[in-house]
């Protein structure tokens, strides 16, 4: 590998601050899915707050879960809310440059607003 230097790859680190909002459907359901800008980037997420459109004392209050890539596989489940009405995931979820977030809502009322804001660090490799 001539030209190749070992242990050469630089990164820099920025502020990361996504957020997103579904309507939820029927069932009170609906996913929020966030994912790094291009192949170059990946993010260490430290926080994601997570909220709704309905009163804080109506019924019934969604729960909201987060996955990182597959929300069938309970392998990547990250941590689940009990009120996903207004509540805060924190610790750290790394999401790699081919992966996605996805903070899924259930058990809502239907047509209700729910929100994710994801914070963090994100990572560029610099060539």
């Amino acid at each position: 590998m001539t030209g190749v230097t070992p242990g050469a790859v630089t990164e820099v680190a920025g502020q990361l601050s996504r957020s997103g909002n579904v309507v939820l459907d029927a069932t009170g359901g609906g996913t929020i899915t966030f994912d790094p800008d291009h192949a170059r980037q990946r993010w260490t997420v430290s926080q994601i707050v997570v909220s709704t459109s309905q009163p804080p004392a109506s019924t019934p209050i969604p729960t909201a879960s987060v996955y990182v890539n597959s929300v069938l596989s309970p392998g990547n489940a990250q941590g689940s809310s009990w009120a996903g009405n207004r509540d805060t995931f924190t610790g750290e979820t790394d999401v790699g440059p081919c992966d996605f977030l996805a903070v899924v809502f259930a058990g809502g009322i239907p047509g209700t607003t729910a929100y994710a804001n994801v914070s963090g660090t994100r990572y560029t490799r610099v060539l």
